[in-house]
């Protein structure tokens, strides 16, 4: 029982990163109907981005802040370039568009940054807590308790606001939103820039409670992709239900019997469940 709450306990952090940034995923599937695959890449650029500007003498606080700047400005430029100009494609050409610029992104920074792991940018004080022989870094706690407040900010904002209410009319039916006074390619952008700020705080703060690593970083958002999936791509509240479905799943399987010890057991488990998702959901996100 001891080791079953101890994996829970660990389980936190993943957790948030996967929720804030499969929120952020879903904030921008909404608007556009892009499943945006360059989410990993804004991610781990952020978090590189703190770690430069410390590099370059800036202070801590303003390299996180720089860092997270630099996704929102990323995110807008994916958009762009990369989302917009195959608007007349469709959803499947913008996707691939997502997908050619996190090429573009990650081989961007292994070549100006290398492959060698490099320290990260703390965002919380460097302590922990001792649990059952196992330490827990306030990082990690303040990563868990990071995405509850900014889940439920977003979720009030897009609820119980004005400026809430127009986004999520854009992202019903952009022609209704346009005869209505709304600019569909402004509220486009502005859900793009909530997601490029969410992918970046969750960089910069996974990163700090690890390393940097461009490879590593980037595709660790890959399972707030399933978690989106899970929530079914259009709630917030599900979403962070998946994240915690998929966090859960990857700290307590290595717990059961016999595939304690295989190797890639989570990563399977995970797939399955990934599958099994785009399987049981498929006909109605080709109809979206």
């Amino acid at each position: 029982m001891t080791r079953v709450l101890v994996a829970i306990l660990l389980s936190l952090p993943a957790i948030g990163a996967y929720a804030i940034n499969a929120i952020g995923i879903v904030v921008v599937y909404r608007a556009s109907k892009v499943l945006n695959l360059a989410h990993g890449g804004l991610t781990m650029l952020a978090a590189f981005a703190a770690y430069q500007f410390v590099e370059w003498g800036i202070p801590r606080p303003f390299a996180l802040v720089g860092g997270v700047a630099v996704s929102i400005a990323l995110a807008l430029a994916v958009e762009r370039v990369f989302v917009r100009r195959l608007r007349a494609g469709g959803p499947t050409a913008q996707t691939i568009g997502t997908v050619a610029a996190f090429g573009v992104m990650v081989a961007a920074a292994g070549r100006y940054w290398g492959t060698t792991p490099r320290l990260s940018v703390p965002v919380f004080p460097e302590k922990g807590f001792e649990v059952a022989s196992t330490v827990i870094t306030v990082g990690q706690i303040g990563l868990f308790f990071s995405m509850l407040l900014i889940a439920g900010l977003l979720y009030a904002v897009l609820q119980r606001t004005y400026l809430g209410l127009v986004l999520r009319g854009t992202a019903e039916n952009r022609m209704a939103a346009s005869l209505m006074g709304a600019d569909p390619d402004r509220m486009t952008q502005l859900a793009w820039a909530i997601g490029g700020a969410l992918a970046g705080v969750a960089g910069v703060m996974l990163a700090a409670i690890g390393s940097l690593h461009p490879y590593n970083l980037a595709l660790a958002a890959l399972p707030a992709y399933v978690a989106a999936l899970i929530g079914g791509m259009e709630s917030l509240p599900a979403a962070v239900a998946g994240a915690a479905v998929v966090g859960l799943l990857q700290g307590l399987i290595p717990l059961f019997g016999p595939i304690e010890t295989l190797q890639g057991n989570t990563q399977l488990a995970i797939a399955l469940v990934a599958l099994f998702v785009m399987a049981s959901r498929g006909a109605r996100f080709s109809g979206a």
